[in-house]
């Protein structure tokens, strides 16, 4: 059976699930709306205000916070670990119940949405107390759309559980550019059809619990440059675009994703206005995704703070209006900028509307996207959440089982000369570990005779690189942990002078797969997409053979290993059930999973 008819069916199973399915949590007696006549009853100050989704710092409501609940009417709020928003699930709950209660207390009480950047792997707000995922790469390299599907599902659930109920997730980008310094592992892979068929069961995997969020339209993959540092140009033909980047996008529009972020990125093919970011062109929000791809739900920006879109046109509020005016919905501020600089980018949208320069029937039609997703989801009735039904919902046995199961069939084994993986060590023969994330307690349960140097920075100072050398002399084998080694010379330093030791050396990249190209002569070399725990576990576990490497590579390492290619160690694999799903690992609904069948192999 096809991928696609397989994913019909599973689609038409999981509609008539979802009406018994969809996750119940604490009710509340609260007020409760029809979209349409909530929309009646707002002034221009409250829609404009739905139309903001804001950030603060602190790990409970506080004065700014709830200045802009009050005075900009935001209608939505981000979480971030790094401004303290989120710390750990109970923590969160407390967090997001705190400001619902002050949205209930405005005037019409509309409850916020909540958002917050949990795509898995390397970007991830929640870790602490909740489950940890490889990411979507690793989801990639397994080949399979039931991965995806359950990783989304499970994430929605531990994401609702605390109170937030918009996940800026998943990433639809295609990583065709190997030195893109944004996405990366953070994409499926180079194959539009893969990233196409693994996004859409993210998107359902999601939509169960909380509203996905594709990213980053009309696509990121193939740039150089971080929009969070400046403005990346995509200089492809419109029919490049189409047979590549805007795939993955047309195939969630068509399995209803309730949200889209833009890219704060130029392509001339689209629009070709000098320096305009997609966020702030109409040609592309207006005139593309919704006119040409027939796209209803919301568009929401990219952070307005991000150097892409900052830096241009007059700074954030001037490009907070015209990424309105490109036809946005929710315009997407974050903690970097202060309090009163958030309620200057309300009240220049504000103003622009009172002034005509954004029409009003435009902002009824964002507010009303807006206020229909909310009570789609539910926000109206059950706003807040049960602390105390956490664990029942977060890092549960179920979750951190099917998590570690990815992660394991994730690892990819690109090299194997001579056979030197799995390791098997004499018990005298002395193990020396190098990386920048720690391994020795996961080695040292296989061999004992193990020393390890642990280095924190990205890029070692020569004095690292000095010591490991030093420590490495005394060893029999290496094993050493690579962090995006092309884009960081220090760590091709070091390999290079463990090199020539010419000692056996196992090379495990713990982020973006294409180190090997910096020393493509290593013996052996593993990619795990990742550093959470879940992928330190199974890469060291395939390492000494406990774990049979099933993954192939999502994407091309230009030059040296294709698209598709993984390695197997030379013996049977024993687990009857590494290319299905068991039915122990099925929710009490059945058996959504089972109609996601494994992708083709040509894929």
């Amino acid at each position: 059976m096809g991928i696609r008819r397989s994913v019909a069916l599973w689609m038409i199973g999981s509609l008539v699930l979802s009406l018994f399915s969809f996750p119940v949590f604490a009710a509340q007696s609260d007020r409760t709306s029809d979209p349409v006549s909530l929309l009646k009853q707002m002034s221009l100050e409250e829609k404009v205000g739905q139309m903001m989704m804001v950030g603060f710092y602190g790990s409970e409501p506080n004065a700014d916070i709830t200045r802009l609940i009050r005075e900009a009417h935001a209608g939505g709020v981000i979480l971030f670990a790094y401004s303290q928003n989120v710390v750990n699930p109970v923590q969160t709950a407390h967090l997001t119940n705190g400001l619902q209660s002050l949205a209930q207390e405005t005037r019409l009480g509309v409850p916020l949405l909540i958002s917050t950047d949990q795509e898995g792997g390397v970007v991830a707000r929640l870790t602490t107390g909740a489950t940890e995922w490889a990411g979507n790469m690793a989801l990639g390299a397994t080949r399979k759309a039931a991965y995806a599907y359950q990783a989304a599902k499970m994430t929605g659930e531990e994401l609702r559980a605390v109170g937030i109920n918009m996940n800026l997730a998943p990433d639809l980008d295609v990583n065709v550019n190997p030195a893109n310094p944004v996405i990366g592992v953070r994409s499926y892979g180079e194959n539009p059809q893969l990233v196409a068929d693994m996004g859409a069961a993210a998107i359902h995997g999601y939509q169960e619990n909380v509203i996905a969020t594709g990213k980053h339209f009309p696509g990121h993959g193939d740039t150089n440059v971080d929009s969070h540092l400046g403005l990346p140009v995509i200089n492809k033909s419109r029919e490049e675009l189409e047979k590549v980047e805007l795939v993955p996008f047309k195939r969630a529009i068509a399995e209803g994703i309730d949200a889209i972020m833009t890219a704060h990125i130029h392509v001339p093919a689209l629009d070709n206005t000098p320096d305009l970011p997609a966020t702030l062109s109409r040609p592309i929000l207006t005139g593309l995704l919704r006119q040409e791809l027939g796209y209803r739900g919301l568009i929401i920006t990219d952070s307005m703070t991000m150097a892409g879109v900052a830096n241009y046109f007059g700074g954030v509020p001037k490009a907070a209006v015209k990424a309105v005016q490109a036809g946005a919905d929710i315009i997407l501020l974050t903690p970097a900028l202060k309090t009163d600089e958030q309620i200057e980018v309300y009240q220049a949208v504000l103003e622009a509307a009172r002034k005509g320069e954004i029409p009003v029937e435009q902002i009824d039609q964002s507010v009303l996207r807006i206020l229909k997703v909310k009570a789609k989801y539910g926000l109206f009735e059950h706003r807040f959440v049960d602390p105390a039904d956490i664990p029942d919902h977060v890092a549960t046995e179920q979750h951190q089982r099917t998590s570690m199961k990815i992660a394991r069939s994730s690892i990819t084994l690109v090299k194997n000369e001579n056979n030197l993986l799995p390791l098997h060590l004499k018990p005298d023969q002395k193990l020396g570990i190098i990386s920048q994330f720690s391994l020795i307690d996961r080695v040292r349960s296989y061999h004992a005779a193990t020393t390890e140097i642990y280095h924190s920075q990205v890029n070692p100072s020569d004095a690292d690189i000095q010591a490991a050398v030093e420590m490495a002399k005394t060893q029999d084998v290496l094993l050493v942990g690579t962090y995006n080694a092309t884009a960081n010379p220090q760590q091709v330093k070091l390999v290079k002078a463990l090199q020539q030791l010419h000692k056996p050396m196992v090379v495990i990249a713990f982020r973006n797969p294409y180190d090997i190209e910096a020393f493509p002569d290593v013996p052996a070399y593993l990619t795990a997409y990742g550093f959470r725990s879940v992928s330190l576990q199974a890469a060291v576990e395939t390492v000494f053979g406990d774990n049979q490497p099933k993954g192939r590579l999502p994407i091309t390492i230009p030059g040296l290993y294709p698209y598709g290619h993984g390695l197997r160690y030379d013996w049977n694999d024993t687990d009857a059930t590494s290319d299905q799903l068991s039915t122990s690992q099925m929710d009490a609904n059945g058996s959504k999973e089972d109609r996601l069948q494994e992708l083709d192999s040509s894929k």
